[in-house]
């Protein structure tokens, strides 16, 4: 202890974060290096106050070489970082730590943050609870990933989601200030717990949690089988081949310049979903192009999205033309036409709504089982389960589960169930972005058509809209060519965003490019 209060005397470093991990992706060093960053930033008071002491401890393979070389060159990258914008922030310690020198670490330390994104049965947090009972009790608090296993029995701790790095940063301040009785009667729960569990305590709450697991399987209809045979790995997909041709401006400009009526079909989610990749000025200038857009006579825009029809407009609230667009909410279940005002809205499709409770309760069990995803309801036709801000590996183990016990236990519905990049949905059948693109095709094509359609979409979750649009342009073109008129011939620009196999002639691999 007295080396280590000298030590930190020395820093002038008098809040103090430790951090004790295998040298391994899995232990999600780096987002707690990243949680670090947002704290210093969020709460600049800590910023010559606070230090983070990360024992990293290296592992080999059994040749004696060191494993996870490339890891390691990330975290020490993010440490120098840090180190730059505030220097003494992060003192990483590359070495496995004796048991009495980790417990002095433990005993002057004021908080434990872990961020494992998968991990075992790990002692790391027992032990600093008993730590923290030397002098000079401190009362550390434990700040402890939700996907450790951990932090759902020792009472008291801070569960967080390592995803969010923000929620991390809040996590541990709120810690730092706990009033110190808080802090007392927490610890005085978290040392009554680990004295009072016994190996054979452990054992038997485990062996009691799967008798119980295993009769919910029974009374809900699942074959028990089944279910374990459906975590052992993913059905490997089919692919269609990626597209090769680029879509570049100058052949979409010459096309642009050369036609009278021209559609533009956007499925906004692009640039709405990413909220952190868009910041104000990329907003304002979107925003900006697509009033442009519309000013020009003889241009019709629509904008797709998956939101309700409020966050739609809440996004697209600065803009000038708002009611010179097109808009397509929900998956194309509301709609509103160019010139109409922007609270009118049309519905195109009666839905049912018996499907949602058996698919909610379905979902709501998944939601359970896999730690830091959620179900988005609020929509009319549609339930989706996201799992983005989890594990990316267990997760789509996850969701390819869950995509077959929906696709078994709604068959006789009149939904189908989708996968996405980061998401399943449950949506009511004819209630998708292909059916409105093909109402909009129809409306303009009766009068008189489009020469020039540019689509930027993700067919992900709908690649009927690169169908319909594919053979809009053989049979436009082909009426054009016999008639006995001079006119123009159709330009069809239907691009995916993103490198993933597509029915688009085209391609665009980044949201910038799109932009």
């Amino acid at each position: 202890q007295e080396a280590w209060r000298a030590r930190l005397a020395g820093m002038g470093r008098s809040v103090v974060l430790v951090a004790y991990d295998d040298l391994e992706p899995l232990a999600g060093i780096t987002l707690k290096l990243k949680a670090l960053r947002s704290l210093l930033a969020l709460f600049p008071e800590y910023r010559a106050r606070l230090v983070l002491i990360q024992v990293a401890i290296p592992l080999y393979d059994s040749r004696g070489d060191m494993m996870h070389r490339r890891y390691m060159r990330e975290v020490l990258a993010l440490a120098d970082a840090i180190n730059k914008m505030d220097p003494g922030a992060v003192v990483l310690m590359l070495e496995k730590l004796a048991f009495a020198p980790r417990c002095a670490l433990f005993s002057v330390s004021h908080a434990l943050v872990n961020c494992a994104i998968r991990h075992g049965l790990s002692l790391v947090p027992f032990e600093y609870v008993l730590a923290t009972e030397m002098p000079p009790r401190n009362r550390g608090q434990l700040v402890l990933s939700e996907f450790a296993p951990c932090s759902r029995v020792i009472p008291g701790i801070m569960r967080t989601n390592p995803w969010r790095d923000e929620d991390v940063a809040r996590a541990i301040v709120k810690c730092l200030r706990q009033p110190a009785h808080e802090r007392e009667y927490v610890h005085g729960q978290q040392l009554a717990w680990c004295l009072h569990n016994t190996v054979l305590r452990w054992a038997d709450t485990i062996l009691t949690d799967m008798k119980v697991q295993r009769k919910l399987l029974a009374e809900s209809g699942e074959e028990l089988r089944r279910a374990t045979s459906c975590r052992v790995g993913l059905v490997k997909a089919t692919h269609k081949e990626i597209s090769a041709s680029i879509l570049k401006p100058a052949p979409v400009a010459l096309a642009y310049g050369e036609s009278r009526v021209r559609l533009v079909l956007v499925d906004v989610d692009l640039m709405i979903r990413p909220r952190e990749e868009v910041d104000e000025a990329a907003k304002t200038q979107l925003l900006r192009t697509l009033d442009q857009l519309v000013e020009e006579r003889g241009n019709y825009v629509f904008l797709l999205s998956s939101e309700t029809s409020d966050n739609l407009l809440r996004w697209l609230g600065d803009m000038r033309c708002l009611t010179q667009v097109g808009l397509g909410a929900e998956d194309g279940y509301k709609y509103k036409w160019p010139g109409s005002p922007a609270d009118r809205w049309d519905v195109r499709h009666e839905v049912r709504a018996d499907w949602k409770e058996v698919a909610l309760g379905v979902m709501a069990g998944y939601t359970v089982r896999t730690t830091g995803t959620f179900v988005e309801h609020d929509k009319v036709a549609s339930l989706t389960w996201h799992f983005g801000s989890t594990d990316p590996e267990f997760a789509a183990m996850q969701a390819k589960e869950l995509l077959n016990h929906l696709n078994d236990t709604l068959a006789h519905l009149p939904v189908e169930v989708l996968m996405g990049k980061s998401c399943v949905r449950v949506r009511h059948e004819g209630v998708t972005k292909g059916a409105l693109v093909e109402h909009v095709l129809d409306h303009y094509a009766r009068r008189g058509g489009a020469d020039f359609i540019l689509c930027l979409a993700d067919d992900a979750m709908d690649p009927r809209v690169f169908h319909l649009l594919r053979d809009y342009h053989h049979a436009a073109q082909y009426r054009l060519d016999g008639a006995a008129q001079a006119h123009s011939e159709v330009k069809v620009f239907a691009a995916t965003v993103g490198r993933q196999p597509s029915a688009a002639s085209f391609c665009l691999y980044t949201l910038d490019e799109a932009r």
